[in-house]
């Protein structure tokens, strides 16, 4: 029978490895998110030069000034989610570019004020 200390220590690697690979897939995502906060801007600014209105999923909708405007000060190193708007980003920040999304997606419900 293996020691009592002995099958901790094998728990203790194996979450170990589980951080580091929860750490890596953490760090894909935020790629992936960066990049598709990239890909909106370019989408939102070339429809913006043409005056084109931008279609997503079947439904036409313009691209909105105010979001545009987001994802400039987003691109800028600020916050433009509701936790920290405004502040200074360090890194990516997932409940922005979570807002980002949820702000570009067709039939989302807006706040006009």
């Amino acid at each position: 029978m293996q020691s009592f200390f002995k099958i901790i220590k094998d728990m203790e690697t194996k979450l170990h490895a589980l951080l580091a690979e929860m750490q890596e897939i953490k760090q894909k995502a935020h790629e992936l998110e960066e990049e598709n906060a990239q890909l909106r801007k370019r989408l939102a600014a070339a429809c913006r030069e043409r005056g084109v209105v931008c279609a997503e999923q079947g439904e036409a909708e313009k691209t909105g000034e105010g979001f545009i405007n987001l994802l400039e000060l987003y691109d800028q190193g600020f916050h433009v989610c509701n936790l920290n708007f405004g502040g200074r980003r360090t890194a990516g920040c997932l409940f922005c570019m979570a807002f980002l999304r949820k702000e570009h997606e067709p039939g989302a419900k807006r706040t006009e004020g």
